[in-house]
């Protein structure tokens, strides 16, 4: 609970020092008297947002510290817009802070009312009703399917959006592949198959040349060619020869005729470059072919792209498997996880009935027999971490019935609330709970029988109110009063004599009336 809180330069507050008990502590005043700057420094303890609104005219930064049991929090607000907050002296992360100061203190002011009715406080409000085993150990089960379940189904996605991918990205593969093997690419490849084709076109046209001089020289399969008709010359003038030049002619014919055997074997030989042109062009076209299909000019990015082909298409073909095993896995998550949550939503849909009974109890006590509390249920189309359920509080006149926030007035709303405090399980309140003005729109015996469910509340955990209403301040444990004078505010606790007139005047308007304070004698008892 809070014991002490100290104010400095927040609102019209420019330093006041508030003690505060166990129980019903009331905090009163003249209206426009600095009430709600006490209010807004509690907000601003609970991880409301600061600004130069909040800070004192003139004053360059405001704080708030309040002393808990067992540790001491505190929050500075600067000009410049900056927060400054502390744990026992110690610099912490506002949001941190905050997280720890809202399980410490709950602030109800009309804002705060409306927060209280959002949908999903409404949930954790009912959840808090349920038994202990499903709080405990059906949650904690839920909520491990529910997360294995939610990581399956984005590892699920993750991998058939990467399957799609390449599968669009890669669909001209087989004819990529083709024309890899038919390439077979290597750096600088392209180069050298010029060059190649170069010279081997160049051999094949002499080899024709040559073979066209040789068919000339030895007459082909038909002709006796230029040899023969040498050699049938030769033999007519051998008669006319000496032996010498004749022995020479002979030899050098014959000598002729083996040059034109051993010839006829290189040419036969080099009949193979058709073949290696024809190779070579293939080899060429493909590479050229697949740079234009992958619009990759430069032969090593166009290996590594192919690399990267074989890579992904490999992870394709292997992935299948862990597609249909991750597919079935993803399934049975699901289906365990819609179990727990319709185990859960049964449990809830029991504990709403006896939520709304105790809660209409309660709203009989405050004067509002008349309106009947209820819970809607509705099924969510999709599973959440909080289960398969949203839920509305709901209010019936018995002419017209709707959802607590277009039904409820003011004052129905705040006496809802309170009785919806007193309904829920213990661990549900907070060790302080702050109203502000609870009892706005009530009056005589509401405000009474409000009062007194407040008291109630007080016996539960520490209530701190600020309130116009005399018949609560009454019931208060403490007392603070909230004063005015010469554009300054200041804050005292009270009791006996000072108390009597501040209820008097809180009853009249005159903290002197004889029979005020006979009447604010009464109401304190």
């Amino acid at each position: 609970m809070i014991q002490t809180l100290h104010i400095k330069n927040i609102g019209g507050i420019r330093s006041a020092g508030l003690e505060f008990t166990e129980g019903l502590n009331v905090i009163t005043g003249e209206s426009g008297a600095g009430k709600s700057s006490v209010v807004r420094s509690l907000e601003l303890l609970t991880g409301g947002r600061g600004g130069v609104k909040f800070i004192r005219a003139g004053e360059k930064s405001g704080s708030v510290e309040a002393k808990f049991t067992g540790k001491t929090i505190a929050r500075e607000i600067l000009s410049t817009g900056r927060s400054r907050a502390k744990i026992d002296g110690a610099g912490i992360g506002l949001s941190e802070c905050a997280q720890i100061v809202n399980e410490l203190v709950r602030i109800q002011s009309q804002f705060a009312q409306m927060e209280l009715l959002e949908p999903d406080r409404q949930l954790a409000m009912l959840d808090s009703c349920l038994p202990e085993k499903i709080r405990t150990e059906k949650f904690a089960e839920f909520h491990r399917i529910f997360d294995l379940a939610r990581k399956s189904s984005g590892e699920l996605r993750a991998m058939k959006k990467r399957r799609a991918e390449i599968e669009r990205k890669y669909s001209d593969a087989k004819e990529i592949f083709s024309l890899v093997k038919t390439a077979q690419l290597e750096s600088g490849l392209e180069l050298r198959l010029e060059n190649q084709l170069a010279d081997l076109t160049h051999r094949i046209a002499a080899r024709e040349r040559a073979k066209n001089s040789f068919d000339a020289l030895t007459g082909g399969l038909s002709e006796k060619g230029l040899i023969g008709n040498v050699e049938s010359c030769c033999e007519n003038l051998y008669d006319f020869m000496d032996e010498e030049t004749s022995e020479n002619v002979r030899t050098s014919l014959e000598i002729l005729r083996e040059s034109v055997r051993n010839l006829a074997a290189d040419l036969r030989d080099s009949e193979g470059d058709s073949p290696k042109l024809e190779a070579t062009e293939e080899r060429l076209g493909a590479l050229r072919r697949l740079k234009r299909l992958c619009n990759i000019p430069d032969e090593n990015e166009l290996l590594t792209y192919c690399d990267e082909i074989y890579t992904n298409l490999e992870w394709l073909e292997k992935s299948y498997t862990e597609l249909e095993e991750l597919t079935a896995k993803s399934l049975d998550e699901r289906r365990k996880a819609n179990a727990l949550a319709m185990e859960i939503r049964h449990a809830r849909q029991e504990s709403g009935v006896t939520l709304a009974q105790r809660v209409n109890a309660v709203l009989s006590e405050l004067a509002m027999g008349g309106i009947t509390f209820g819970i809607n249920f509705e099924g969510l189309q999709k599973l959440s971490r909080t289960g398969a359920d949203s839920v509305e509080f709901t209010l019936s006149d018995g002419s017209r019935s709707g959802r607590v926030e277009k039904i409820a007035s003011g004052g129905e709303l705040s006496r809802l609330l309170l009785a919806l405090q007193l309904s829920l399980p213990d661990e549900w309140l907070p060790p302080t709970i702050v109203f502000d003005e609870v009892e706005a729109g009530l009056g005589g015996k509401a405000a009474v029988l409000s009062g007194l469910q407040l008291k109630e509340l007080s016996r539960k955990c520490q209530v701190i109110l600020v309130t116009h209403e005399a018949s609560i301040a009454a019931l208060g444990n403490s007392h603070i009063l909230i004063q005015r004078e010469d554009g300054e505010t200041f804050t005292r606790s009270i009791s006996g004599t000072d108390r009597v007139k501040e209820i008097a005047r809180m009853l009249s308007g005159s903290p002197d009336m004889a029979e005020a304070q006979e009447h604010a004698r009464i109401l304190l008892g």
